[in-house]
């Protein structure tokens, strides 16, 4: 039986849009026990972002080794070859 005294550990809902003139398209809506987020914008050669994490330390450690090693954000899934950097 649980503790009716314990507070439940938190979850977090991150959503995130794209967003065209005054069109928008649900990109995720994502429930879970943690988070790592990064939006940035390139201004020249210089990027200019803004993070935010939330959950487990060990488990956003976990998420960004996970994002560090994804294949996709590395360029290697496009017609298999892998962007010059």
């Amino acid at each position: 039986m649980a503790d009716p005294r314990r507070r439940p550990a938190p979850r977090y809902r991150v959503i995130c849009y794209e967003l065209i003139d005054d069109h928008q398209d649900l990109i995720a809506d994502i429930t879970d026990q943690g988070f790592v987020l990064a939006t940035g914008k390139l201004a020249g050669d210089t990027l200019e972002g803004e993070l935010c994490h939330a959950g487990p330390r060990d488990l956003q450690a976990h998420l960004a080794l996970l994002i560090a090693n994804d294949k996709q954000l590395r360029g290697s899934h496009t017609h298999g070859k892998p962007r010059s950097r």
